[in-house]
């Protein structure tokens, strides 16, 4: 990603020349806007290998949990808590965090590493604090996150084909040592996310691209076309972003294009055979269609839809209607195999942990006190940009309206992503989903707070003239 601007390096120099004036300068474990940075290389390496660089570091310290350790030693060293308190979302969070960690310390004598592995789905909140505090601390950093984020939109949208198809290009692609983990693994709901992302960012003017690179972003949607939710990820933020920007005309004669050339290769039965009886191709998108809205003709969409709704139906009985109303099961067991859903007919593998639905782990785990501050969290935190949206498309400040749509659709395509798999319970989409939190909250706070008028260079207007002696 493109290196952050240079007052950072500025502020290492004025701290060398004290320190050579004969004034000591602080110690700093790391510099704010050096976690900023390090935070953005990090999720691009999410983005870029998926669970392969999950596993960089020294286990059990892997890289999540050395940029959380980081960074909530830059939350305290903000000293922005309380500003992020006249947040609701923020206030709700907090509140889930409290609850969850309750409901894994009881189980740590028991599960041990398992309870603190199935807890970071909400633990990892805390880097929705951490950003947020970050954004509120020095509001031009939302201008360095948008330039940092431009080459990866447009490097995505590219690459993402090569990174979904690098075991089947190369069988004997290396791996961890020990561990049967490619270096590169990234899901086709978490190549999703990102294209969308990348997608939405260039429709509303933040990154110009050439017709080479909607080519290989129509290439990279094909490619993720086999899994349900993978395209809804990708259609419905896409669809909203559309409507609410008021791009539907300028983008009709493209979407027109694009459903003649789905007729055409329809019809033409044009179709990539994959070894699990999917596809890639338009027939395919029609069967998701059809296995979303009822059922399908074919049987391993069917079958792993019946699978997963017997098992959410199972979750439902023992929560609402059950003994663990309150409770939940807690944070440690291995769902799969407490509620019975070791191995279904349809499905070939080892126990899963959770039910592809971050909602129903959640509500399994944590109780309906949990899946109640879970939802009212998510809720409150799209309404709010939702409302700063409105409020700057109606003032027509077109720019702060648009980052704030963008930052609206990345996280609804994360949730949808998560409905369908296993997402924000592993750290390759779950820090991206709260990072994007933060980004939202930290947002929508600066927007709301005092401004200068934009000018070249600074069109959201949030260059501060003062130097952050923090950063």
């Amino acid at each position: 990603m493109r290196p952050l601007p240079s007052s950072a390096g500025s502020a290492a120099a004025s701290g060398l020349g004290a320190a050579l004036a004969g004034r000591a300068a602080p110690f700093r474990l790391v510099s704010h806007d050096g976690y900023v940075r390090f935070l953005c290389i990090c999720l691009a390496g999410y983005a870029l290998a998926g669970k392969g660089f999950a596993y960089v570091g020294l286990p059990p310290l892997l890289i999540g949990e050395i940029l959380l350790i980081l960074g909530v030693v830059v939350f305290i060293r903000t000293r922005c808590w309380l500003a992020l308190g006249s947040a609701l979302p923020m206030l709700i969070l907090a509140v889930l965090i409290a609850w969850v960690v309750c409901r894994t310390v009881v189980f740590l004598p028991v599960y041990g590493f398992d309870a603190l592995r199935d807890s970071v789905v909400v633990i990892y909140g805390v880097f929705a604090l951490v950003v947020a505090s970050l954004l509120i601390e020095k509001p031009e950093r939302i201008g360095w996150i948008l330039a940092a984020y431009a080459p990866f939109a447009a490097l995505y949208g590219i690459v993402a084909p090569a990174i979904l198809n690098v075991s089947v290009v190369f069988p004997n692609f290396p791996t961890w040592p020990g561990l049967d983990v490619p270096f590169i693994y990234v899901r086709l709901g978490e190549a999703a996310i990102h294209l969308a992302g990348s997608l939405i960012f260039v429709m509303l003017g933040f990154r110009r691209v050439g017709y080479l690179w909607c080519a290989f972003l129509l290439l990279s949607i094909a490619f993720i076309t086999p899994s349900r939710g993978a395209m809804l990820t990708v259609l419905v933020p896409t669809a909203l972003a559309i409507v609410l920007s008021g791009r539907l005309r300028l983008v009709a004669l493209p979407l027109l294009a694009g459903f003649l050339i789905f007729l055409s290769a329809y019809a033409a039965g044009l179709e990539i055979k994959l070894e699990d009886g999917r596809s890639i191709g338009p027939q395919q998108i029609v069967r998701n269609f059809e296995s979303l809205i009822g059922r399908s003709n074919a049987s391993n969409l069917d079958g792993t839809k019946q699978w997963r709704l017997r098992w959410w139906q199972t979750i439902e009985t023992y929560t609402l209607h059950g003994p663990y109303f309150w409770t939940g099961k807690g944070f440690g067991v291995n769902l799969s195999i407490d509620d019975g859903f070791t191995l279904g007919p349809e499905l070939k593998g080892p126990p899963l942990r959770s039910p592809h639905n971050v909602h129903y782990t959640i509500l399994a785990r944590a109780g309906v006190p949990g899946i109640a501050l879970w939802f009212a969290a998510e809720s409150a935190w799209f309404l709010m940009l939702l409302s700063a949206f409105a409020t700057a498309r109606r003032r027509g400040e077109i720019q702060w309206a648009n980052l704030l749509l963008w930052i609206t659709c990345y996280g609804l395509a994360i949730v949808i992503d998560a409905s369908f798999d296993v997402a924000i319970e592993g750290p390759m989409v779950g820090i991206w989903h709260w990072c994007i939190f933060g980004l939202g909250v930290g947002a929508v706070m600066v927007y709301r707070g005092p401004r200068h008028a934009p000018r070249p260079g600074d069109p959201f207007g949030i260059a501060s003239p003062m130097r952050d002696r923090r950063s």
